[in-house]
């Protein structure tokens, strides 16, 4: 990696762009990002184009946000894309596409920005405008492209990526898989914060108010009631477990589904009620629906294992926080997890949506806890290599200093 003199480089500013409401991984890598940053050469502001919990996660950091909900983005993502039986809102979506383009246009007439930082690949029509504008382009890969039927649309936008980019920042070498090959693309992992994911957390308070007991077995699945997160091979599999370890505690943190019309169309709804159908009266009180969280890091202090059972490809934040508090992972093997996880040194991978599998991993280290405890401490190691923010956000900064430097320290005026 070269390094670049930056005495005399002018204070870059960038626009950061992010496309979500709530509060997951993406903001979070952003805000960590953001943080590292060293303001004596980059400026921060931030774009949502949605009013949301997100947008209040930057302000509070004293960081400029802008919101601006007339902006739109196109998914199509293993984590969300529109199948052929909701065309109408693929072609709402399409039709909102140029309008955003026009729109992203003028906003970025009106302020002076010498790069644009999309925090996604769902914001196509915004990079085309970036680069119309004459901004340097980083497109930041949170999440593997969906092949769809055909890869028409995933074509598409590996086109508009690879034609727009002056940087393309993979969080994982699956997700990069899904891109055209250039000298642009550097993988660099999703980091975290060990300040706040830190093992030694006393989570006391939290595990009495849950009402678990010392001594109890805890495993943990973040990502609420989801199909691409697995819930249903989580609960078939705790239900296993239970029977040989009553007393074992099954936590779910994370969104559940509302009985709002969208999830009535989506069929998040019906996934919901199928999943708690599953639960067998006497297990109720072991398996546990805790809703969204803030205070992961405490959870995770007093759990003793993460399980991660996704059934689709890509990153998983939960995975590296649980590392980096020393907790053994079980998580599918699949594109994304099988990255974060060396089986059988910081925790174990099983096949995706293979419920049978899922609970004999959790016997297995219920029942051997040294192997648990070598698992764990692994994982803190290995974490740190890999997940750790200052080290990841140099290498991040790295890049920007090459981009820049390529320029000859260029300042970008928009009329």
């Amino acid at each position: 990696m070269h390094s670049y003199s930056t005495s005399c480089a002018p204070v870059r500013k960038i626009l950061y762009v992010h496309h979500g409401k709530g509060i997951g991984g993406a903001p979070l890598s952003l805000l960590y990002l953001i943080r590292g940053l060293d303001r004596s050469r980059y400026q921060p502001t931030v774009l949502c184009i949605h009013e949301s919990e997100a947008a209040d996660l930057y302000r509070r950091e004293g960081i400029e946000t802008i919101v601006d909900e007339s902006l739109h983005d196109f998914s199509h993502t293993n984590v969300l894309w529109y199948p052929w039986w909701q065309f109408p809102k693929i072609l709402l979506r399409a039709l909102q596409l140029p309008v955003t383009y026009m729109r992203a246009r003028r906003l970025l007439r009106r302020r002076r920005f010498d790069a644009v930082h999309l925090n996604t690949s769902t914001l196509t029509a915004f990079g085309l405008a970036a680069k119309a504008e004459g901004a340097r382009v980083i497109w930041h890969i949170r999440e593997p492209l969906q092949r769809g039927y055909l890869g028409l649309r995933r074509a598409i936008v590996r086109r508009i990526i690879d034609r727009t980019a002056d940087l393309v920042l993979p969080i994982c070498h699956y997700d990069a898989e899904q891109l055209r090959s250039s000298p642009r693309v550097h993988v660099v992992y999703n980091f975290i914060d060990f300040a706040q994911f830190d093992s030694a957390i006393d989570a006391s308070a939290l595990r009495d108010e849950l009402g678990i007991a010392e001594g109890q077995q805890v495993i943990t699945m973040l990502g609420g009631v989801n199909p691409i997160k697995g819930t249903k091979e989580y609960i078939a599999a705790a239900e296993r477990v239970l029977t040989a370890h009553p007393d074992t505690v099954f936590l779910v943190a994370g969104p559940i589904p509302d009985d709002s019309f969208r999830n009535r169309i989506n069929g998040l709804r019906v996934y919901r009620d199928a999943a708690f159908s599953m639960i067998s009266g006497a297990h109720v009180p072991a398996i546990r629906f805790l809703g969204v969280r803030s205070d992961i890091p405490r959870l995770l202090a007093f759990s003793n294992v993460l399980c991660f059972p996704s059934t689709v490809p890509h990153f998983a934040r939960p995975v590296i926080e649980a590392s980096a508090m020393g907790l053994p992972v079980i998580a599918s093997d699949l594109g994304g997890p099988k990255e974060l996880v060396r089986h059988e040194e910081t925790g174990l991978l099983v096949p995706a949506g293979d419920a049978d599998a899922l609970a004999a991993a959790m016997l297995r280290l219920i029942e051997d806890p040294a192997l648990a405890e070598r698992l764990g401490r692994n994982g803190i190691v290995f974490a740190r290599e890999r997940f750790d923010a200052e080290k990841n956000t140099a290498k991040v900064l790295q890049f920007y200093d090459r981009m820049f430097a390529s320029d000859g320290h260029r300042e970008l005026t928009f009329d």
